[in-house]
């Protein structure tokens, strides 16, 4: 893939998966988004409503009609998503939407959120030890190379290494990134913090790469380049972020 100059290209997420896993997931019950503004419905423009239909493969007509909120229902069980059927910030950002992030701003700003009008709710789960040793296990391979459906230390991919950094834990992750950003809490990106999952679309549509935060604004992933710890708040990797992810044990 080409990437500009001083930026990183990223490796897929996990083996050769290109598009979001169509296995059904446990549905999400109506507490699964710990941030209540990222569950609140938008209202959409019909130009971003055909995004969305685009990205479900359903009638781009531009209208959230009933099949529409059905794809979206679906897909929200999927992800673990809080499900009602129609857009909002986690859901746009599942479907690789950039808009997602202008919503969050818009909705954080107007304090949105009758419960809570900051960004970073107060009943986010705090990290724990064991993805706190996770982190350090992934610290361990920074400098090892990247390789296509690497699971091992001397070659990862992105969720390869994530998934092996978790096992030196006693943590269980799915294979794929895709598959790993429906797991833990959904963590607003105000709200990073060491051993979270972060997720990119630098290698297509949605949370296609993945890494694990060593911080606020940084994480430790496999790129084509290698392991290696990167920023997330500028240039290349801020403008690929798709979300993140807490996950707790």
């Amino acid at each position: 893939m080409f990437v500009p100059a001083g930026a990183h290209a990223a490796s897929g997420g996990g083996a050769t998966v290109a598009t979001p896993p169509a296995a059904a997931q446990a549905p999400a019950s109506g507490s699964a988004a710990a941030n209540p503004l990222l569950s609140q419905p938008l209202t959409l423009t019909k130009t971003q409503v055909r995004s969305v239909q685009k990205r479900l493969r359903v009638r781009t007509d531009g209208v959230l009609g009933s099949g529409t909120r059905a794809a979206i229902r679906r897909f929200q069980k999927r992800h673990k998503l809080v499900v009602h059927g129609k857009p909002d910030v986690e859901t746009l950002r599942a479907l690789g939407l950039k808009v997602a992030d202008r919503f969050e701003a818009r909705l954080t700003a107007a304090g949105a959120s009758t419960s809570d009008p900051n960004a970073v709710p107060a009943e986010l789960p705090a990290a724990n030890d064991a993805v706190l040793a996770a982190l350090a296990s992934a610290q361990t391979r920074i400098g090892d190379p990247y390789r296509s459906g690497g699971t091992q230390p001397g070659g990862f991919d992105c969720s390869g290494l994530t998934v092996w950094a978790f096992k030196q834990a006693g943590l269980t992750l799915p294979r794929t990134s895709f598959q790993q950003y429906s797991e833990g809490v959904a963590i607003p990106k105000a709200a990073i913090q060491a051993g979270d999952l972060v997720f990119f679309d630098s290698a297509g549509a949605g949370a296609s790469h993945v890494g694990i935060a060593t911080g606020p604004t940084k994480v430790i992933s496999s790129t084509t380049h290698g392991v290696m710890e990167h920023r997330i708040d500028t240039g290349y990797w801020a403008n690929h972020y798709v979300g993140a992810r807490r996950i707790t044990a």
